[in-house]
């Protein structure tokens, strides 16, 4: 258990370095292209003709994925959440050791659950972000024409990304609700 354990955090803490890399490419992408998109409107041979919001809304785009860390923390905090997210540094999340099964065993189901959603939650926490981002994209994409996803389908993966960052709250609030 304890190498699965490593090997997921291994892979968030993989997660939390790829996220920052991706959203400040994303960023200055979006960037070039509403430059882009804002010089070709005055041309006669214009793209966007019949769709001018395109270079708008990649610029607003341009500015959600600079301060991505700060888009996570309002969608958390808008969900009842206390934690904050940061994408300046690398978590000092470490999962806990589980050296013998009795500690992941709980006195109860519930409990089970509870500490095996605990040693997992760094990774969880960073593929919720992750989550949350590519559902942005996917919206640049459709809000562009380039892809055949509805909108909602976007808003639905950015939900369940950020219920992924909080799910040990979660976790807890369910057990509470069923078992009392």
């Amino acid at each position: 258990m304890q190498g699965l354990v490593d090997f997921a955090s291994q892979i968030g803490e993989v997660f939390a370095v790829l996220l920052p890399t991706f959203a400040y490419l994303t960023a200055l992408g979006c960037f070039l292209f509403a430059a882009w998109g804002f010089w070709m409107q005055s041309q006669p041979h214009n793209p966007f003709r019949g769709r001018p919001w395109i270079p708008f809304m990649s610029l607003v785009l341009a500015g959600a994925f600079a301060s991505f860390d700060k888009i996570l923390s309002m969608a958390l905090a808008s969900g009842g959440s206390s934690l904050s997210a940061s994408i300046t540094s690398l978590s000092s999340y470490s999962p806990p050791s589980v050296s013998d099964a009795s500690s992941l065993m709980g006195s109860t189901p519930s409990a089970t659950l509870v500490n095996v959603v605990t040693l997992f939650q760094g990774f969880f926490q960073s593929f919720g972000a992750m989550c949350a981002f590519f559902a942005l994209l996917s919206w640049r994409a459709v809000i562009n024409g380039h892809a055949n996803r509805s909108q909602m389908g976007c808003v639905v993966q950015f939900v369940f990304g950020i219920m992924l960052i909080n799910i040990l709250a979660i976790t807890n609030a369910l057990i509470a609700m069923f078992v009392a």
